[in-house]
């Protein structure tokens, strides 16, 4: 019996040592912030230095005749692409940093 018992205590501290990974875990997903953490963590912007915006203003210019309407989305999917290959970033919304680009030049003349 001795051994018996010597044979769950491994088993109770092995489920100890669980427990306390598993208590951890309800611990950090008790508070929902927490738990949805990584959530925010893919709504992070991505920054583009200058140059990286010089590389997306070029691309608009280059493929601004595919600007059209009807094919707007298309347009944007595709600057998406090029400028993730030129610069290694995928910005999620190439439409959006070009407007604050412009909204920031317009402050500055």
């Amino acid at each position: 019996m001795s051994s018996q018992t010597l044979s769950p205590a491994p088993t109770i501290l092995a489920s100890r040592g669980r427990g306390h990974a598993t208590s951890s875990l309800p611990q950090t997903q008790s508070p929902a912030p927490q738990t949805q953490s990584p959530a925010p963590a893919d709504n992070l912007r991505t920054r583009l230095n200058d140059e990286e915006k010089f590389h997306l203003v070029r691309l608009c210019i280059e493929y601004q005749v595919e600007h059209v309407k009807g094919k707007k989305g298309a347009f944007w999917q595709k600057i998406r692409m090029l400028l993730k290959e030129q610069i290694g970033k995928d910005l999620r919304d190439p439409h959006s940093t070009m407007r604050i680009l412009l909204q920031q030049f317009e402050v500055q003349r």
